[in-house]
């Protein structure tokens, strides 16, 4: 292994392992990958992500060559260290860094909406909708800049709702952007995934989650939450592609809360999928468009 690798996976146990008094430095890692694919392929950094993710957990037998009538001597390299979920969920969120992608995100429970899109981190460009009975809520992003509108809806309107809507018209927001907002505000930890998985781990090491793996293999992680209105507490699972990339994670939340002035509690589910990775994102600018202004 050379010293780019030994670096490589000496932060990468550092990560896990955590440093006194910093945060993980999971973007430096990511900058530290970008800056190393620029001087050479990514192939060798790409296998050995892979050879971390999968553990390797087979042994080398290397054959000497012996003098004409003595035995070959066979002598086995020592195993390496079983790889860690934590040290798992780091090479699969830098596997999902910087690569286009398709989402899904499904929330449980009355209201619940779904939301499906695509997102190009390198452009910053993307789309995201969610249907409801009286429209569907649309946002765009195209080189940074963000829409948002809603469009006709796929069912016809119930009696309940009357006219009134502008179908097609978009409200073009100030300034530039490198995410989507309509479903995640980037402080949790599904919005942390959406529109850079790789920031995946970071949110759980936020919310000091605890990182273990299932008997499937899938990853298992939870963590607990209080203020001063309430409490919850939150279960999920993290399911990887054939590529070592974040395919889903699954999130269920129990939670209970005063700031009603009485006591509920609640259980909601949802569930973030990631697929079709490295998929051409192209998204028109809507010709309806209004300035927002701060």
């Amino acid at each position: 292994m050379n010293s780019i690798d030994d670096r490589l996976t000496r932060r990468l146990h550092d990560i896990v392992d955590g440093e006194t008094g910093s945060e993980p430095p999971v973007g430096a890692l990511i900058e530290r990958g970008r800056r190393a694919r620029r001087r050479r392929s990514t192939a060798l950094v790409g296998s050995t992500c892979a050879l971390l993710a999968l553990g390797v957990g087979t042994a080398l037998t290397v054959t000497t060559n012996s003098p004409t009538g003595r035995p070959g001597v066979t002598t086995e390299a020592a195993r390496p260290e079983p790889v860690s979920p934590a040290m798992r969920l780091v090479s699969a969120a830098a596997a999902s860094e910087n690569i286009s992608y398709r989402m899904r995100l499904t929330n449980s429970g009355p209201g619940g909406l779904t939301y499906e899109g695509a997102f190009d981190p390198r452009t910053a460009t993307g789309y995201v909708r969610a249907p409801q009975d009286d429209s569907v809520m649309t946002e765009l992003l195209i080189n940074g800049t963000r829409y948002q509108g809603g469009e006709r809806p796929l069912s016809p309107l119930p009696a309940d709702k009357g006219p009134g809507e502008t179908y097609g018209r978009y409200g073009q927001y100030p300034g530039t952007y490198n995410r989507l907002f309509l479903y995640g505000d980037g402080n949790e930890v599904l919005g942390a995934a959406e529109p850079d998985p790789a920031a995946l781990f970071a949110a759980l090491k936020r919310v000091n989650a605890t990182v273990t793996e299932n008997p499937d293999g899938t990853l298992h992680f939870t963590y607990a939450t209080t203020d001063r209105d309430g409490s919850s507490s939150t279960t999920g699972d993290v399911t990887l592609d054939r590529d070592g990339r974040i395919a889903k994670v699954a999130l269920t939340v129990t939670w209970q809360s005063t700031a009603k002035g009485r006591l509920d509690s609640g259980t909601a589910t949802s569930t973030l999928e990631l697929f079709d990775y490295g998929v051409d994102v192209t998204v028109t600018r809507p010709t309806d468009v209004v300035m927002i202004k701060k």
